[in-house]
């Protein structure tokens, strides 16, 4: 199974994408900003990024 991070500071929206690709048979984790974000990805392995590009 592919590992997905979200990194999202709107809660609704990183919720509805981590619905859609669960409903894929992705699994995902979710930050909520971008510090704490990108310490997930350099700490953790995961097979793609989704990033809010105005956080």
């Amino acid at each position: 199974m592919s590992k997905v991070l979200i990194i999202e500071d709107e809660v609704a929206i990183a919720d509805l994408e981590k619905d859609y690709l669960e409903l894929s048979g992705f699994e995902v984790e979710i930050e909520n900003s971008g510090d704490k974000g990108l310490e997930r990805a350099l700490r953790d392995d995961f097979d793609m990024y989704i990033l809010d590009i105005m956080l």
